[in-house]
């Protein structure tokens, strides 16, 4: 028996040592619950948390209101990430108690991490602003519409950073410049940059933007007493938290922050110097002829009949006619639009206007192609027909005039292929990137990545219109004809 019960003791100890063996996870604590409405605290933190409990080497908790809290709070503590936001109102300040305990946290040899808008938090606490180094503060700070952009590595020996490939894609996310740096601004290293491109402020900038644009920190680190700060300018929603280039540097940042020391593997796609895999890549078989749809389009006008388009007037079936393959237009039959609804893509469509000699100006020939957004790409009699410039074939109507006037005569059939980006949205629904479009008349550009700017449908899928121009007094007939519709999907910006 007391073989048996020395054995017992024996295997439940190398038990209990196999267990105690297991790597300690990282205790990380998120001080959030307040922030402005465009920086959802309550669907960003659970992103941040998961991103860093998926690495398997971080146990994290979240803390909704730090006021009154103390060092009692933090002490069970390796790492700190901050997501707040005060709005400069006194009573969202954590009071002195609970800032001087954070400040004492990080001297003591403990990681903070500060993410995003959490740079323009308590304006005016001195020690906030040190461990920050740059600060989103009035009349210094500022961002254009968010927009893709690459992150550059700056310091690539630096262990957060360590083989990651030199440029990273960052898409649809908020490049903060012009933050209100620290005076000795050699305490802090920056790990990467992005460029700011000037022309992307369209004329609206807030504060000075110097020249065509500058690079600004992205990522940055710095130490005070025996601790490390690691902060982030990237993340702006729940969309951007979930990018590659964000995870791994703000899970690799953290537990720099956290340890002194990164564990954390860089994904593959990531990783400096990765060859990828030979592919041929998503194979599209062309049209036997050069403007025939290819294999992955879809047609929109079969030929035989106006299957698949409705009325603008009252949405019942299309009433104009079709004969030889083409559909013709009715003049006060109303416009026409397709039952189904489309995103980014790749439109082509050939029309055919006829001789109208006894007309001028925006009477000869006129149409439009209203893509999804409710964007007008102008169809009109261009040759030898002066008119205004944005009323010009080739042009987004009322917006952008062509670069050149690339029209057939009347009577001959014309081209436009037209590749339309969609506007991105946030969450609640606001245009945070505009949509754009490259137009080819006849094959020859006529628009080149035109920003266009929000229609009524916003960010939703809409449909393609086509227009009857008749709505009005006296309109004169206009046989319009139309045939080779199709369309292609885009795959989504990376």
């Amino acid at each position: 028996m007391r073989t048996l019960g020395t054995l017992l003791v024996f295997f439940a100890g190398a038990g209990f040592a196999q267990q105690s063996a297991e790597p300690k996870k990282i205790q990380a604590l998120i001080l959030t619950g307040q922030n402005v409405p465009g920086h959802d605290w309550r669907r960003v933190t659970p992103l941040l948390r998961q991103a860093l409990e998926d690495t398997g080497k971080f146990e994290v908790r979240v803390n909704e209101d730090f006021r009154g809290g103390g060092p009692e709070t933090l002490a069970p503590y390796d790492l700190v990430i901050v997501n707040y936001y005060d709005s400069r109102k006194p009573e969202l300040r954590w009071g002195a108690g609970s800032e001087k305990a954070l400040v004492d946290f990080v001297e003591s040899g403990k990681g903070l991490v500060l993410y995003h808008f959490s740079l323009a938090a308590f304006d005016g606490w001195k020690e906030f602003e040190e461990l920050s180094g740059g600060n989103w503060r009035p009349n210094n700070g500022h961002h254009s519409p968010p927009h893709n952009f690459t992150v550059t590595i700056t310091q690539k020996d630096h262990p957060i950073v360590a083989g990651l490939r030199p440029k990273l894609p960052q898409p649809v996310d908020e490049l903060y410049a012009n933050l209100k740096w620290q005076a000795d601004r050699g305490r802090y290293q920056v790990l990467a940059t992005a460029y700011d491109d000037h022309k992307r402020y369209m004329g609206k900038a807030r504060q000075p933007i110097p020249g065509d644009g500058l690079d600004h920190p992205m990522l940055w680190v710095s130490e005070r007493g025996k601790g490390r700060i690691f902060v982030t300018a990237l993340g702006h929603d729940i969309g951007a938290v979930q990018t590659p280039a964000f995870v791994a540097t703000f899970t690799r940042g953290s537990e720099w922050a956290a340890t002194a020391n990164v564990t954390i593997p860089i994904p593959e796609k990531l990783r400096a110097g990765a060859k990828s895999e030979p592919t041929e890549g998503r194979v599209v078989t062309p049209g036997k002829a050069a403007a025939d749809p290819p294999s992955d389009a879809v047609v929109l006008f079969n030929g035989r009949n106006m299957q698949g388009w409705l009325t603008g007037k009252g949405n019942g079936p299309a009433a104009w006619k079709v004969e030889n393959g083409e559909m013709i237009t009715v003049t006060r039959a109303g416009s026409i639009y397709t039952e189904r609804k489309f995103g980014s893509g790749q439109f082509h469509l050939e029309y055919w206007i006829p001789d109208m000699p006894d007309q001028k100006g925006q009477l000869k020939g006129n149409s439009g192609i209203y893509l999804p957004t409710g964007t007008e790409i102008q169809v009109l009699d261009g040759f030898r027909n002066p008119t205004y410039a944005t009323g010009l074939p080739g042009a987004v109507y009322d917006e952008h005039p062509p670069l050149v006037n690339a029209s057939r005569k009347p009577g001959e059939w014309q081209t436009y292929d037209i590749l339309f980006h969609a506007p991105v949205c946030n969450e609640r629904g606001m245009v945070i990137e505009e949509g754009s479009v490259t137009v080819m008349l006849n094959g020859v550009a006529v628009q080149d990545n035109a920003r266009i700017r929000p229609q009524k449908f916003g960010c939703a899928d809409g449909p393609l219109l086509i227009q009857d121009h008749s709505g009005f007094k006296n309109a004169p007939e206009t046989p319009m004809k139309f045939r080779n519709i199709w369309y292609r999907p885009l795959d989504v910006r990376q």
